[in-house]
């Protein structure tokens, strides 16, 4: 019987994660806030909420904390990207709502295990190679915490803040799902820590490009409706 639900949950879990890693890019090139912009960011958001689930049950069922820890991250970067579409009155003194603060804190915690968990590897010399990697993930993930935290309650708010926490979260949430896609698939990829890191090495330049596009483009007077579609709340 356990070895049937196994077997189910590696099937959706890894059906899902093919999903997100196809329709991901179909909501990038999509007219952003567009009727097919939103269909394909919805269709992403849950399927990776299903790979999430199921990676959780999976590590329960065969104990690897690990593999529950690093869903945790990826999903919070994408649920980060999705709640910031409901932050766009924060300059006008909008406050986060529960469920941002249960999000955040959450995912500090299991951001801050990873990080220690990889630290502690390095400082007892142990010759552990996922240690590098789950030191970069937590780093990378309690940055994000602590990005959004300041986000929500410091005094002076950029206006299109809404918009670069949106493109930053779903972005960096993809780049989780390809490097998890790239540890599983890609072993002609070597040594381990650049088969896991390498989406991460290209991608976050990427989107630091694409958030300083944006703000070049509001700062020369540029509208956001002038730009995409802001019909979601």
């Amino acid at each position: 019987m356990e070895e049937k639900i196994l077997s189910i949950l590696r099937f959706l879990h890894g059906s899902s994660g093919l999903i997100a890693l196809v329709i991901a890019p179909l909501a990038m090139i999509a007219y952003k806030g567009g009727s097919w912009h939103r269909r394909w960011g919805i269709t992403f958001f849950y399927a990776m909420a299903v790979v999430t689930v199921t990676a959780i049950a999976l590590a329960w069922l065969r104990p690897n904390p690990l593999m529950g820890m690093v869903a945790v991250f990826s999903f919070h970067m994408i649920a980060s990207g999705y709640r910031s579409l409901y932050h766009k009155k924060l300059h006008r003194g909008q406050r986060p709502a529960r469920m941002d603060l249960i999000l955040q804190g959450t995912a500090g915690v299991i951001n801050v295990g990873l990080l220690l968990w990889g630290a502690a590897h390095f400082m007892l010399k142990h010759r552990d190679p996922m240690a590098g990697i789950f030191l970069a993930f937590g780093l990378i993930g309690s940055l994000m915490v602590f990005a959004n935290l300041r986000r929500f309650f410091k005094q002076s708010h950029d206006k299109q803040e809404w918009l670069y926490g949106h493109m930053t979260g779903f972005l960096g949430g993809y780049i989780a799902t390809v490097s998890a896609f790239s540890a599983v698939n890609l072993g002609m990829i070597q040594p381990l820590w650049l088969r896991w890191l390498w989406p991460t090495i290209v991608g976050a330049p990427l989107i630091a490009l694409w958030v300083r596009h944006y703000r070049g483009r509001f700062a020369r007077g540029r509208r956001v409706r002038e730009l995409m579609d802001t019909r979601i709340q």
